[in-house]
């Protein structure tokens, strides 16, 4: 993974003429909201790193070094100075791994062939747009033999670099001898479905007193959506019952399912105090009983892309 910077990289760089500014806006939303992991650079969001740089030697290492890079054809990037700058930039770039170029009407540029295959920007299917991208990215990484952290590896840095002090708090109910009140069984989800999932492993993150717990498992394809969610729900409860966590997070995957950038590709559960993997320690100090536990649910669209 090249550095830009000491501090920071980025999966995706967007060059696009300032009369196109909204649709690049929309496509750097909808990439962060894809996933919070990815680093997009989108000039107007990252002013505060680009005061006092040289511009034209920042903006040769961005497009040079990010992993994709995103072109907003136009004719106003066509005849802009600056865009020109960034082209021929991007044009440098390895050929395999050049640029997405992404049309908003039919202008014709200089070094984009016109048989070149492009993604046209639709407002209605911009969904589909991004999928595409994020499949270049992954295709990209395991070309490179790039790994992204792992869900443990994610999940044991938030908890031990927790802004609000998730860890002090855990040991602080040490210190004070804090003990909770036994938590309950509950009833297993009951939706005339029958589960038809397989267990694949365990992994306990436990600090302190704290006990989370992640599970992944296995889900044949073909399920409905409401099949999908009770046999994730039915796990999380089956594991409740058993070791009492404080916190449980399952991964549901596929293996005929499509690829995807979570670490899962057909859903995962949170089922915590408040529904928040994050909200363990309050759960403990406060004795949040288990009828009280929320689940929290996301299902990956590409489970069901035939």
């Amino acid at each position: 993974m090249k550095m830009l910077d000491d501090n920071f990289t980025y999966d995706f760089a967007i060059s696009y003429a300032g009369e196109d500014i909204d649709k690049a806006q929309k496509i750097a939303n909808s990439l962060k909201e894809f996933s919070q992991d990815f680093n997009v650079f989108f000039a107007p969001n990252e002013k505060e790193k680009l005061i006092g740089l040289d511009g034209e030697d920042f903006f040769e290492k961005l497009f040079s070094e990010a992993k994709q890079v995103i072109v907003l054809i136009s004719e106003f990037y066509k005849k802009k100075l600056w865009t020109r700058f960034e082209w021929d930039i991007i044009l440098d770039r390895d050929q395999e791994n050049r640029f997405i170029p992404i049309r908003l009407d039919n202008a014709k540029i200089y070094g984009l062939p016109s048989n070149i295959m492009y993604l046209r920007y639709d407002m209605n299917h911009i969904s589909e747009l991004i999928k595409t991208c994020v499949k270049k990215l992954i295709l990209f990484e395991k070309s490179r033999g790039i790994k992204r952290p792992t869900e443990f590896e994610k999940n044991f840095k938030k908890i031990k670099n927790d802004s609000k002090g998730s860890l002090a708090k855990a040991f602080q109910l040490v210190k004070d001898n804090r003990k909770r009140t036994l938590l309950e069984d509950l009833p297993l989800p009951n939706d005339d479905y029958k589960p038809s999932y397989k267990e694949k492993n365990e992994e306990w993150y436990n600090f302190s007193v704290i006990r989370r717990l992640s599970v992944k498992i296995e889900v044949p394809p073909g399920l409905s959506e409401d099949e999908l969610k009770f046999n994730i729900k039915h796990c999380a409860i089956s594991k409740f019952n058993h070791y009492k966590p404080d916190a449980i997070r399952i991964f549901a995957s596929c293996t005929e399912s499509p690829d995807t950038i979570y670490m899962f590709n057909a859903g995962r559960v949170d089922f915590a105090p408040f529904g928040k993997w994050e909200k363990a320690e309050e759960g403990f100090a406060y004795n949040i009983p288990s009828k009280e536990f929320q689940f929290e649910i996301k299902i990956c669209p590409e489970y069901f892309t035939e």
